[in-house]
């Protein structure tokens, strides 16, 4: 039964979130993270594969982290993650699709998407990283399904997979070896078949999924430029204004809301790599923000901190 354990108390005050974002990508797959101001940071986890799904049983303070194609670009293994709140709560997005999971609540979620989090409130979850191979045998078309949200308090298959979840964060380091193969085969099952009669997200064909990707790429490769908008990428891509709206709706997203949460990931790369080479104005306005003010309470609430505390390095 082996069983990883990590904690911020191994490690000195000043160092402890440096090392949990080590640990965070050791355990959770790649992501950039960002601290919330004003405290200490403590997190805890154990960590355990059972027969090739890694289970995370985590408890962390309040921290916020996003994941695109850099982070996707140095992983070898897609996955599906299973993510159960047990206590605290978390606000999940990914491709637009923003919610808030309570305790007892969990959600599929893709590891070949665009995804950010914040931690609202000291939490405790579990998370299972299924290789995507293994989840489309029980559930096909399992992509048409990531962003699914299952409730928690809910009677039926619903409630019965949340409190599987739940025994299973408790047992993890009691599982024996032997049992392992009859313990996880039955929990993805019911996992599988708990999402598959969930309300769909918004499926999205095959079509409409290659469009919103090249609108995507364009955008992301002139972020810079003072002129993008719906009718350029439009034009670029020899459709009209029309189909591109409603490419994003289909995404559970929209064009200007899409734009303006890549330029404020790119703001904050700049704030926290490069504080000595450009103001905070100047970093605003190369990413296309015209109104200072109004670009701190973006970049706040996006982030839940502002851009001169990521600036001063307590991000």
């Amino acid at each position: 039964m082996a069983v990883d354990l990590w904690t911020t108390g191994a490690h000195a005050p000043d160092r402890r979130f440096e090392a949990w974002r080590h640990a965070l990508k050791e355990t959770h797959l790649d992501w950039e993270l960002g601290r919330s101001e004003g405290r200490d940071f403590s997190a805890w986890l154990q960590q355990r594969d059972l027969d090739g799904i890694r289970v995370v049983d985590c408890h962390c303070d309040p921290c916020h982290g996003w994941r695109g194609r850099g982070q996707r670009l140095v992983e070898t293994e897609p996955y599906f993650g299973v993510l159960f709140e047990i206590s605290g709560r978390e606000v999940i997005s990914q491709e637009g699709r923003e919610t808030v999971l309570e305790p007892g609540d969990f959600v599929l979620w893709d590891s070949e998407r665009d995804m950010q989090f914040r931690v609202i409130e000291p939490l405790h979850k579990l998370t299972l990283l299924v290789p995507k191979r293994r989840m489309q045998l029980l559930l096909p078309q399992a992509e048409h399904y990531a962003g699914t949200v299952v409730r928690g308090g809910r009677r039926g298959i619903a409630g019965i997979a949340g409190e599987a979840l739940r025994r299973l964060a408790e047992d993890l380091p009691y599982i024996e070896d032997e049992d392992v193969p009859q313990a996880i085969g039955p929990l993805l099952s019911l996992l599988s078949a708990t999402v598959g009669v969930q309300p769909q997200p918004g499926f999205v064909s095959s079509a409409h999924r290659d469009s919103f990707q090249r609108f995507c790429r364009f955008i992301d490769r002139n972020l810079d430029d003072p002129t993008l908008s719906p009718a350029v990428v439009a034009k670029m891509h020899g459709v009209s204004v029309r189909y591109l709206h409603m490419i994003f709706a289909r995404h559970q997203s929209s064009f200007g809301r899409h734009v303006r949460k890549q330029r404020l990931s790119r703001c904050f790369v700049d704030l926290s790599q490069a504080p000595e080479r450009r103001t905070v104005t100047e970093i605003a306005y190369r990413w296309g923000f015209n109104d200072v003010a109004h670009f701190s309470r973006s970049f706040k609430a996006e982030f839940g901190i502002s851009p001169s505390e990521v600036r001063a390095g307590r991000a």
